[in-house]
């Protein structure tokens, strides 16, 4: 995602100055967005260790 942003802001820079700030709120709204995303990450990690756990229980009772 990081070459995404790079890119983008080489762009918006090339950019006409209206463009460029769209291009650079664009930028902030990924940055938010990858925020938001790696909190979830945790979230799912915790999920996913929960479910495979469960599902190890279940296999051990048959």
């Amino acid at each position: 995602m990081i070459d995404l942003i790079e890119k983008l802001k080489v762009i918006a820079v090339k950019a006409r100055q209206s463009d460029g700030l769209i291009i650079e709120a664009a930028i902030d709204r990924i940055k938010e967005l990858e925020a938001k995303l790696a909190d979830y990450e945790e979230d799912i990690t915790d999920w996913q260790f929960t479910v495979e756990t469960q599902m190890g229980h279940r296999k051990d009772d048959k």
